[in-house]
């Protein structure tokens, strides 16, 4: 008789994130690519940041996003409407490259930025 051997590997996280509360603010630092296999983990770590901290903004850092599609602006914006309804504020900030070209053209970058339009 044959015996199989398997080899697991961890892969890494598709998104990562590391909260910190200092200064006034909860900042969520994001790493990866947002899309439908992380939605609704990342809608979580946002409502979650702020039910956390009652009503401290919540500041996303977006300098570390690679990727992002329409399950994750839809994440985003659920986030936004549930933490604001709480009482607290969210943002993104350091949004570049293809992730902010992406929230730009679904028109959302100012709703989600706070920055005003162009």
């Amino acid at each position: 008789m044959c015996a199989t051997t398997f080899r697991v590997t961890a892969t890494p996280p598709q998104l990562s994130h590391l909260i910190a509360a200092a200064d006034g603010e909860v900042r969520v630092a994001l790493a990866g690519e947002v899309d439908l296999a992380v939605a609704d983990e990342l809608h979580r770590w946002l409502t979650g940041a702020a039910g956390d901290h009652p009503g401290l903004p919540v500041v996303v850092d977006m300098s570390g996003v690679t990727f992002i599609d329409s399950s994750g602006i839809r994440a985003f914006v659920r986030a936004r409407a549930d933490v604001t309804a709480a009482g607290c504020g969210m943002r993104l900030v350091n949004t570049t490259g293809m992730a902010l070209r992406v929230l730009q053209v679904a028109g959302v970058y100012t709703h989600l930025s706070g920055e005003p339009a162009e």
